[in-house]
């Protein structure tokens, strides 16, 4: 079993990268990763990013408005972001 990414897989992870070095901010970034608590402003505004660049609803089919993602692009997403000091996704239903 080959367990590493595919090209597409790494092309992914350094979109997802790219994305969270321009666009979480270091306040929350520095919040998140010194264990110190995120506001809820915190975690609005970086939903609000997330949507704005249609990563919305990570977990979530197209067709309900979210990304569509198959399931290892949801781990690489969660991975980055944790490693990132990016805020866990609040859970919607």
């Amino acid at each position: 079993m080959n367990l590493e990414f595919t090209a597409e897989e790494r092309a992914f992870r350094d979109e997802v990268r790219a994305f969270l070095r321009e666009h979480l901010p270091a306040d929350i970034r520095e919040k998140v990763l010194n264990g110190r608590e995120a506001s809820r402003d915190d975690y609005l505004g970086w939903q609000r990013r997330l949507y704005e660049h249609g990563w919305a609803g990570v977990n979530w089919p197209k067709e309900f408005g979210g990304t569509g993602w198959n399931a290892v692009q949801q781990y690489i997403f969660e991975e980055e972001s944790a490693e990132a000091g990016a805020p866990r996704l609040i859970p919607s239903d």
